[in-house]
This record gives structure tokens, sequence and C-alpha cells, in this order.
């Protein structure tokens, strides 16, 4: 008498079902016994990081005066979905700078919606994720730490102004397209 598709039932059957799916988890494991490990000894040897990796948050200077790069808008703070960035505006003479910068890296959701609404590209994510600690106050950053972070850290590929490049659409709709082409022009509506 045949049971679950087809199989003997009973105790042989069981058997033979068990014997089937050792031999197969065990033919998985013989195939990579004689690999090639791909373990990295972190942190002594690094991987190196794709091109468009997003990690941690930095500030970045202006790479023409090597001032600080941010001016204090505070679009990030208002953009921020779990409102863990606070900006106070310094009002100067020539431009507005960050009077304080302060980022809570331990509830940033790593959106990166700061970046992308920066006029100025002065908040980057870097290509690094390594900011480890035993204690959740060294993930509050003030702008000083985030100064510091820009500098030691590779940037990322994604800028701000980069993202908002990418994200404009690099040709005419086609209903636009061929309405030109035919010198037909809409008239507005009255």
């Amino acid at each position: 008498m045949a049971g679950n598709g087809g199989a003997p039932a009973g105790f042989w059957g069981e058997t033979v079902q068990l014997v089937g799916a050792v031999g197969r988890a065990m033919s998985v494991t013989l195939k990579n016994l004689f690999r090639k490990p791909v373990t990295v000894h972190y942190p002594d040897v690094k991987r190196p990081y794709p091109d468009r990796f997003r990690g941690i948050l930095a500030l970045a200077y202006e790479k023409d005066t090597g001032e600080e790069a941010c001016i204090g808008c505070r679009l990030c703070e208002y953009v921020c979905p779990p409102q863990v960035i606070k900006v106070e505006m310094l009002k100067g003479q020539k431009r507005n700078y960050a009077k304080t910068f302060t980022l809570e890296l331990y509830a940033c959701e790593f959106c990166e919606l700061c970046v992308q609404v920066c006029p100025t590209d002065a908040i980057i994510m870097m290509k690094s994720f390594d900011l480890a600690t035993a204690d959740r106050r060294d993930l509050l950053l003030d702008k000083d730490r985030l100064h510091a972070l820009g500098l030691q850290f590779e940037p990322s590929w994604a800028t701000g102004n980069r993202l908002r490049d990418m994200q404009a659409p690099p040709k005419p709709a086609r209903g636009e397209a061929r309405g030109e082409a035919k010198g037909e022009t809409k008239e507005p509506a009255e």
C-alpha cells in the first residue's frame, strides 16, 4: 500500500526517506568541505566596498575653500523620519553656518533622505559601517565628530546632487516627444 506520493507506507518507507534526506544533506556538506573558505579576518583584512555602498553619515568640507559645507538650512532635520538630526543655524556676514549639528546615529534609519535634500552636499554617506561601541553615548555624534568621520573614511558615490540628477527623467515622455516632432503645440484651456 502506498502512502504520500507513492512511497511505501510504514517503518521501512520512512526509513528510506530518512536515509535519502541525510544523504542529500551530507552531499552538500562534502561538496563544501574542500572549497576554499571565504572568511575575511576582519578588522585586519577589510573587504573592498562596492562603488555605491552607503554606510555611516558624516559632514563634509567644501573642496575649494576648505570651509564647512553645512549652511544650517535645517532641511535634513525637517526630512528625517525618526527626527535624529538637530541643527542650529549661525548667521554669518558672508553666509550661514551650522552652529550645532547633532546626529543620533543609534536611532538613524540610514534612509539617505538627509543626503538627498542637502543643497550643498554637506551631509554625505561614507564607505564604512564600523562604528561599533559598547556605549550608546558614543553614537551621539556632534559636528566635530561628524567632520572627523568625513575625513577618516572614503566618501560614498551618492551625494545629494548626484542623487537628484539620477532621479530626473533622462528624456521627455513619449507623448511630448511626438507632439514636438510634428510641430503641434497644445494651447492652454480657457
